[in-house]
């Protein structure tokens, strides 16, 4: 089982530096407007913490910086791609579609989950640091005073290897507790080792929620790591039906669905050409449920075609689903059990099934599949970048000339505050 030593300052990045307090209230407020009838303060002693009584709270802390992360993730990458294009003057969100995404970018490096613009990378560092905080103190907690402690320390485990994995699959290097620079491939085997914590505390704790979280999460990273074999064996183990959402609340802007509030409040978004008028045989595919909403963007140009995905400030946004766990399993075994897979999948939406025996068509279909299946829940710019698709080139629908990101570049504030990266 991966156990982190314990080394909580070494943990902590440069926004944490020098401070006598952590600052995990903004976490704990927002995982409690459904959850808990108390109000909490914004900043703690650090050793108010270490009190078992606390250990579910500063669960709950963990999926909330999560969740918080994963809505600034979906619509940042979804620009970057080919899924959304910008519909608003703020360059804060302009330079996501325009692929000009630079190592001093604000958003990308030191913007919160709540600011214009997506910030990513500090959101997704909190989730991580704050993961691996919190199961390191639980860990350190006598059993006797934790309720279902394997339950929340697979939970903890469990989201710090999501953190992981989209910290792994969105940028070009990384580094975390002032390491040193890793590879996508290292970081996502890191992500790797919690998935496989997680899946054994949760089945010594009987979490079946959180066990088959782990199992799609798992499933996931290896099969970018080239795992296949085991990637199908996870993915085989997850049961139809199953979805684990990022709960989102209209309560405070950590909790809004940034998706739904940037299409349908803001007119910051518009779909992508790629995405409109998707078919299935002629029949409309719900999976990508998008129309002309008749009317111009924040820009006042930009025509919007919205996205009914997400429609409310409130409204979940899948973390992992049985759908993925299928398409991972069609791209892992290939071949008829591939074809079977997508079609699983087709038949839950009444879709006409898929037919073929040409190992490259089939392929290609997985690919198709998973563009729409996961429609805006942050898994193109990941595909883009391991299937070596092609990003828009020439000019933007503004007639601005493409930047060439396609990873994300480690930012400045890592870069520059890292002793085992600066010069």
């Amino acid at each position: 089982m991966w156990i982190l030593k314990r080394e909580r300052d070494r943990g902590r990045r440069a926004w944490f530096r020098g401070a006598a307090l952590v600052l995990v209230g903004a976490g704990l407020l927002s995982a409690c407007d459904n959850l808990l009838e108390v109000e909490l303060p914004t900043r703690v002693p650090a050793s108010t913490l270490d009190n078992p009584a606390l250990a579910a709270v500063l669960v709950q802390g963990v999926v909330a910086d999560f969740e918080c992360a994963l809505a600034n993730y979906i619509p940042a990458t979804a620009l970057l791609t080919d899924e959304l294009i910008d519909a608003t003057g703020w360059i804060a969100v302009t330079t996501w579609d325009q692929r000009r995404i630079f190592p001093d970018n604000a958003n990308l490096g030191t913007s919160s989950c709540t600011a214009l613009g997506y910030g990513i990378y500090t959101p997704l560092q909190t989730a991580r640091f704050q993961a691996e905080n919190v199961f390191e103190r639980i860990m350190g907690f006598p059993d006797a005073e934790v309720p279902n402690k394997n339950s929340l320390l697979a939970t903890a485990a469990a989201f710090a290897g999501y953190s992981y994995t989209l910290l792994g699959k969105g940028f070009c290097e990384m580094a975390v507790d002032e390491g040193p620079l890793m590879t996508p491939a290292q970081v996502l085997a890191r992500a790797e080792e919690r998935f496989s914590t997680a899946i054994e505390l949760a089945q010594a704790a009987n979490n079946t929620q959180v066990l088959n979280l782990a199992r799609v999460g798992r499933a996931r990273v290896r099969l970018d790591l080239g795992k296949m074999v085991e990637a199908a064996a996870d993915a085989r183990l997850v049961p139809q039906g199953f979805v684990y959402n990022a709960t989102r609340s209209a309560a405070n802007a950590r909790r809004w669905n940034r998706i739904a509030v940037d299409f349908h409040r803001n007119f910051f978004l518009s779909v992508a050409p790629n995405f409109r008028n998707l078919t299935v045989d002629g029949r409309p595919d719900p999976r990508v449920p998008v129309s002309d909403a008749g009317r111009r963007g924040h820009d006042g140009v930009t025509p919007v075609f919205t996205q009914a995905k997400y429609t409310a400030e409130g409204d979940p946004i899948p973390i992992a689903t049985w759908q993925e766990a299928q398409l991972i399993l069609a791209e892992a075994e290939g071949g008829q059990a591939a074809v079977d897979a997508i079609n699983r999948v087709r038949a839950t939406y009444g879709l006409p099934a898929f037919s073929s025996s040409n190992p490259q068509e089939i392929r290609t279909q997985v690919i198709e599949e998973r563009r729409r299946e996961l429609f805006l829940e942050g898994h193109r710019l990941g595909d883009m970048l391991r299937y070596n698709l092609p990003f828009d080139t020439g000019v933007t629908h503004k007639g601005v000339p493409f930047g060439d990101t396609r990873c994300l570049p480690l930012p400045d504030v890592e870069r520059l505050n890292n002793p085992n990266i600066a010069s």
